[in-house]
């Protein structure tokens, strides 16, 4: 099986399927419910916490995602850094801080079920990823 993974593991279909199904409902949202919006506090509020919630979310995607490159191709697998506390940094980042940040900043009531659907489709599609780390 691990022949088939590349470095990139599940990314591509997951974010394929995700970027499909976040357009999707961000153009339900803009067309058919344009004033369907949530504001958690107040649009002075939402917008910084959407900022710092990308803030921390980029970080631990790019950082994983640079130096990932280096392990895979020496056959090893990382354990040091971000690695060190979670499985799949890249993955989390997007799903518990970017896209979270991003439907807060716009307000979208429909948005928030992205990361719910992105979370659903990433235990579905890790199992081969995660067959492969258990090999190494």
């Amino acid at each position: 099986m691990s022949e088939n993974i590349t470095r990139w593991g599940v990314g591509p279909i997951f974010t394929g399927i995700s970027l499909a199904y976040g357009a999707m409902i961000f153009m339900l949202n803009q067309i058919y419910f344009p004033s369907l919006r949530f504001t958690l506090f107040s649009n002075t509020v939402n917008i910084p916490l959407g900022v710092i919630l990308i803030g921390i979310g980029l970080p631990v995607f790019l950082i994983p995602a640079f130096t990932i490159d280096k392990y895979f191709y020496e056959g090893k697998l990382c354990t040091t850094g971000v690695y060190r506390f979670l499985r799949h940094p890249i993955y989390a980042a997007w799903i518990t801080f970017i896209i979270p940040g991003i439907v807060i900043i716009r307000g979208s009531v429909l948005g928030i079920s992205i990361p719910i659907v992105m979370y659903l489709v990433f235990r579905i599609l890790i199992v081969k990823e995660e067959h492969y780390l258990e090999e190494k």
